[in-house]
């Protein structure tokens, strides 16, 4: 994902566009097959080092095969960090909630993430004003997330008031790791830096999982096995290569629209293939949702101190991308 000539306006909007979707339809699955793992009775912890050790590993893989060159030390403890906070930080919490909560439900708490990336870019840069139209759409964002909310409680989808803190943990390391993400690598993460993302991000699981469930296994069930093949090689691997160039190519908070979409993947997924039924006021949360994301993502884009740009993170100066 190394940087390239900036395409025409309406083409990299298509890009960005089509990569959010695709984005959004990957990650909305993953809520519902992750829970799938968790509920056939592997650890929460233990799953996730599993599928994250797996993602780097075949990550490296790749990496090694299509070439590329090796980050300096200090670039891969950065990737590492990174790694630790936005996978890690995102993940481990979403895994422990999703033994109290439907991974619908878990993914409506997770779409509070872009106002949390839009927060800390105004208080890193609080002379950027807030423009009309992203406060309405964030605003119409939010706003359809509590009524989707709404419709997930009526099915008691959340039955432990820790998950839903849980999930609001995991959200805002989304939101705040995107962010440094876009600041300390603004061209992007290659192949091994991603690769170091997914290594730091094991190690983090790694070690929450030794404090707090060291007895804790994985039982070698269908359900678990798939839900660690989809988590690793489509959500990771995958899914994040996805999300990485959108923060190259856009920022952190158009990249984090993804979890606006989420919600409507997971809910359809559940319905689908999991017969849960469906409120009609899930269905207008879905409407208004939707119509947030019709008005952000044309128009989320921060200057830099240099003018507008691809970036609404970076500040300008010359980070090393990897």
């Amino acid at each position: 994902m190394q940087g390239s000539a900036r395409p025409s306006q309406s083409g990299s909007l298509l890009a960005e566009v089509t990569l959010l979707a695709s984005l959004g339809v990957i990650w909305g699955i993953t809520f519902p097959v992750s829970h799938l793992g968790v509920s056939a009775g592997a650890n929460p912890f233990w799953l996730f080092v599993v599928d994250a050790g797996v993602a780097t590993g075949v990550m490296a893989v790749v990496a090694a095969v299509l070439g590329g060159p090796r980050p300096g030390l200090r670039s891969a403890l950065l990737s590492a960090g990174s790694g630790a906070l936005l996978i890690g930080g995102i993940n481990l919490p979403l895994f422990w909630g999703e033994q109290f909560a439907t991974g619908g439900a878990a993914s409506i708490v997770y779409a509070c993430s872009p106002a949390v990336s839009f927060g800390v870019l105004l208080f890193l840069r609080h002379h950027t004003p807030l423009r009309g139209l992203q406060a309405i759409g964030l605003a119409l964002g939010i706003m359809g997330v509590s009524v989707l909310a709404l419709g997930a409680g009526g099915h008691a989808a959340i039955s432990n008031p820790w998950a839903m803190g849980a999930f609001g943990l995991g959200a805002t390391c989304q939101g705040i790791g995107a962010v440094l993400v876009g600041r300390l690598k603004p061209h992007g993460e290659d192949r091994w830096g991603q690769t170091y993302q997914f290594a730091g991000a094991a190690a983090a699981g790694g070690v929450v999982a030794v404090a707090l469930a060291p007895a804790g296994g994985l039982p070698a069930s269908p359900a678990v096995i798939g839900s660690v093949a989809y988590f690793a090689l489509a959500s990771l691997v995958l899914g994040y290569s996805i999300f990485f160039e959108l923060i190259r190519r856009a920022g952190a908070v158009t990249a984090n629209l993804v979890t606006f979409l989420n919600p409507i993947v997971a809910v359809a997924v559940g319905v689908v293939a999991f017969g849960e039924a469906f409120q009609s006021v899930e269905l207008i949360g879905l409407g208004i949702v939707l119509a947030a994301l019709a008005l952000l993502q044309p128009t989320l884009r921060l200057p830099t101190r240099h003018g507008p740009g691809p970036d609404a993170t970076s500040s300008a100066p010359a980070h090393p991308a990897s």
